[in-house]
């Protein structure tokens, strides 16, 4: 198997070029990440069901890509899931899988076509990182939150040192916007030799 586009993924500039990139890689993405031993959607399912058990939720699977995430969700219960992606080639891909109520079609140049309130649960795994979402995104997600509502997210090694994505997620702890319920350091996927590393969150929105 060829890492062209994992090792293209983190060098991408701009979201035109990003949403290029994920259409051309939606045929392989599933084959590519599964040999990669990809654990991080698995990790963020498990840690939503350590703390939300009602499995009629309706949950947000903010970037979902090709179902991934979606997947990992379905596979501890939970039913009533929509997804988000930039990517009309993930999203396809996505769609064939019959995992979720709704798929969201995402525009960068957009705000997101979200309203408060709209979700109790928002996830995001492997998506507001390096090679993905701006960190901005995830000060747009945690807007969008009820109190008591939860965001169960994930950042890759890159990320966890940028100020730009696990900086705006501590900003946000120290300003009382979340509290942090749940935090778990892993593996995230196998690439160049060696098994890298994500963080696993689980935040309450309180104000």
């Amino acid at each position: 198997m060829s890492d062209q586009f994992i090792d293209r993924v983190y060098g991408v500039s701009g979201d035109k070029e990003m949403r290029v990139l994920y259409d051309d890689w939606a045929v392989q993405y599933d084959q590519d990440l599964k040999a990669r031993n990809y654990l991080t959607p698995d990790r963020v399912a498990h840690a939503l069901n350590e703390f939300h058990q009602d499995r009629s939720t309706p949950i947000l699977d903010f970037g979902c890509g090709s179902g991934l995430s979606g997947a990992a969700l379905r596979s501890v219960g939970y039913s009533q899931i929509d997804g988000a992606d930039i990517s009309e080639g993930m999203l396809d891909v996505a769609r064939r899988k019959s995992l979720y109520k709704k798929l969201w079609s995402l525009h960068p140049d957009q705000p997101l076509p979200f309203k408060p309130g709209d979700y109790q649960i928002i996830t995001a795994a492997g998506a507001i990182s390096v090679g993905a979402a701006p960190g901005s995104v995830y000060d747009e997600l945690v807007k969008i939150l009820p109190p008591g509502g939860l965001f169960v997210l994930s950042m890759n090694d890159k990320s966890r040192k940028l100020e730009d994505y696990e900086g705006r997620l501590r900003s946000s702890l120290k300003q009382g916007l979340v509290r942090l319920l749940f935090e778990e350091y892993g593996p995230h996927l196998d690439h160049a030799g060696h098994t890298t590393g994500s963080a696993v969150y689980v935040l309450e929105r309180l104000a």
